[in-house]
């Protein structure tokens, strides 16, 4: 008897690298031994991804989670209930006339987001080297890493966090990188709208972290699926694939790491998207419900 297969719909924002477990999942079938296809829908922004989640245009979402974390603090219906990335395999790249992060005062950084994913990671990063926003530089919405590295081309924007291997092909390019992210920030991460079906969520996210497994073992065989799926360079496919299986980057047990979701939460935080933590006489308390509490369900694992 042939088992009948459940089609899905993933929304992301690009067919971005810290996608590739899902690409290992569909490639390999750990999704069809598990009864499920599921086709990609490119979006072109976090926010975007979110909110094609939230209308029901997808079923699931790979994306930046401080959309569905704000959502869910806010009694919304949006929660993450996977980790994908805890440590963002991404450089700031410059125009090639920038040489250090002092010389993007005044400048226009692209984004994906004005409240979600790369803008709050560029923002830590840029305050890291003394740059703080809106006083020493402009965010530009720009979409995806993809259109990102179109508007560095273009002269249109001064800089940008680009992903792999968008920042290896930048500075082959003669741009500058000007470093790569370091601190822990839950990147990307599997959202849902609830209530969830756990009859494709759970096998979604068992096929991933078979995939994610797989991918670690295998880093030869899952840059050529990368590069089939991107029309990528294989040296560039290759390289950005070693950096996301190094240690930190993917949570080996698709749970995104405390010091991962406290900087998010804490990017929300400074910028007015969730209530602020308030001192009381007792300790902390929250002004709002505890972010993790309200938005991480880890059941569907």
């Amino acid at each position: 008897m042939i088992r009948p297969m459940r089609q899905i719909t993933v929304g992301v924002v690009a067919p971005a690298y810290v996608n590739v477990p899902l690409w290992v999942a569909q490639r390999r079938g750990f999704l069809e031994r598990r009864g499920l296809r599921a086709a990609e829908r490119i979006l072109g922004t976090t926010h975007g991804v979110t909110n094609a989640l939230r209308d029901g245009a997808v079923d699931i979402a790979l994306t930046a989670p401080e959309g569905s974390i704000a959502d869910a603090v806010a009694g919304g219906p949006l929660r993450v209930v996977a980790g994908l990335i805890d440590r963002p395999p991404l450089s700031m790249i410059a125009i090639p006339r920038h040489r250090s992060f002092g010389d993007l005062r005044g400048g226009r950084i692209g984004t994906s987001s004005l409240k979600e994913g790369t803008r709050h990671v560029a923002e830590r990063m840029l305050a890291a080297h003394g740059l703080t926003y809106p006083g020493d530089y402009d965010f530009a919405l720009e979409g995806s890493h993809v259109e990102r590295w179109k508007a560095l081309q273009a002269g249109t924007i001064d800089a940008a966090l680009q992903m792999i291997p968008y920042d290896d092909m930048a500075a082959d390019a003669g741009f500058t990188n000007l470093g790569p992210v370091t601190e822990e920030f839950a990147l990307n991460a599997v959202c849902v709208r609830f209530p969830a079906e756990r009859a494709f969520v759970t096998p979604f996210l068992q096929a991933l972290a078979e995939a994610a497994e797989w991918f670690r073992g295998n880093i030869e065989e899952s840059a050529a699926i990368a590069a089939a799926h991107t029309s990528i360079e294989p040296r560039y496919a290759l390289r950005a694939c070693q950096a996301l299986a190094a240690d930190g980057v993917i949570p080996r047990d698709l749970r995104s790491g405390p010091g991962a979701l406290a900087a998010a939460i804490e990017a929300l935080r400074s910028n007015g998207l969730i209530p602020p933590t308030l001192l009381s006489g007792a300790g902390l308390s929250g002004a709002g419900p505890d972010p993790v509490a309200a938005a991480a369900d880890y059941s569907y694992l």
